[in-house]
């Protein structure tokens, strides 16, 4: 057990290295006057969204290279991650969401480095993020329990992914299995703003109903 810990614990601490080199790198998530962003805008209709996307996604040059938001069809793990985004030049963000019910749950966007194992802990990353991203109170307290016991479990929750890689390399991602759509920017090294349109939104994009109780696990 002891070996396992401290397996985990070093590579959580090389994953949280490379986020903090990445962090460096990676346009934040800060809205330029003009608009740049990746996902679509809150409550705008999902069919006008993926247009937009395909369209971005058609006009990329072949041989140049612009950040774009990977958007899965449904949950994906980290190891997911790491298989889809092939062939690509970096993987600079990953926005994770435990998807409950009848629950608003956040969303938390992770910054993985450029590395399997820096993707690979994107769950525990998001986890340790989760506390601080819920509403106060008592339902906020039930919903990070919640959310971090499903992120350690495995569960999938990857709902976004923030890449970098070449128009021909955006485009041969977006024709493998599970990838809804991919949205490119229209410009190098923007700084933008980044949603996620959710596995779960098919009519507009919203993060749902907070109607329900939160589950006991």
């Amino acid at each position: 057990m002891s070996r396992t810990i401290a397996g985990w614990a070093a590579l959580l601490a090389v994953a949280l290295g490379l986020s903090f080199w990445l962090g460096s790198q990676t346009p934040v998530r800060v809205l330029r006057p003009d608009g740049d962003r990746l996902g679509p805008q809150s409550g705008q209709a999902v069919a006008e969204y993926l247009d937009q996307a395909r369209a971005s996604l058609a006009a990329a040059p072949p041989a140049e290279r612009r950040w774009a938001l990977i958007s899965p069809a449904a949950e994906w793990t980290p190891d997911e991650v790491w298989t889809r985004a092939a062939g690509l030049d970096r993987v600079g963000r990953v926005l994770v969401r435990v998807r409950i019910p009848g629950v608003q749950t956040p969303t938390a966007i992770i910054p993985t480095g450029q590395s399997g194992a820096g993707v690979r802990a994107a769950n525990e990353l998001a986890a340790l993020a989760m506390p601080a991203l819920v509403a106060p109170g008592d339902r906020g307290e039930a919903i990070a329990r919640v959310t971090v016991s499903r992120l350690r479990a495995g569960r999938p929750a990857v709902v976004g992914v923030v890449v970098w890689g070449t128009g021909d390399a955006l485009r041969a991602v977006a024709g493998r299995p599970g990838v809804r759509s991919v949205q490119v920017l229209p410009r190098e090294g923007a700084r933008f703003g980044v949603s996620a349109l959710l596995p779960s939104s098919t009519v507009t994009a919203a993060p749902g109903p907070d109607d329900r109780p939160v589950p006991p696990r």
